[in-house]
């Protein structure tokens, strides 16, 4: 994250972000798939590694996600605690769940029409999402 934190403080530096509706909104529709996917190969990579054996005999050792799916296995307790359906239920209406629209509706709409006049794909990486957002960047603010 440290890497993104740097690219956009270097746009903002050179003034190609403003922080203004546009650009925020710009910058979502790019990178948000590719930034959402890092972190989605992340968790895969946590949740797949070795912890190693410890000699704290406390500790347990092993992949994570399979610890925390089959505790018995590690003799360690099982903290799942049963939650009613109504209660299941007041969390989820409670909650604000990612919109599948990764930025305003609007400019979703004008990013995606633009990429088709220009023939232009999504990003594939955090390179082609900058170059995408300076593309469409100065494409709408051209045409304001």
């Amino acid at each position: 994250m440290e890497f993104y934190i740097s690219m956009f403080t270097d746009l903002k530096n050179r003034g190609l972000f403003d922080g203004a509706f546009l650009d925020k909104s710009v910058l979502q529709f790019c990178f948000m798939g590719i930034i959402q996917d890092e972190l989605d190969e992340t968790t895969c990579v946590w949740d797949s590694h070795v912890i190693r054996p410890s000699k704290n005999d406390r500790v347990p050792s092993g992949r994570p996600k399979v610890m925390y799916m089959f505790p018995e296995l590690y003799t360690t307790e099982d903290c799942i605690s049963p939650v009613e359906g109504a209660d299941a239920q007041l969390c989820r209406s409670n909650c604000t769940f990612r919109p599948a629209v990764p930025c305003d509706t609007d400019i979703y709409n004008i990013c995606n029409l633009l990429m088709m006049e220009s023939q232009l794909n999504l990003p594939a990486d955090s390179y082609q999402a900058l170059d995408l957002y300076l593309d469409l960047r100065n494409t709408i603010r051209s045409s304001l």
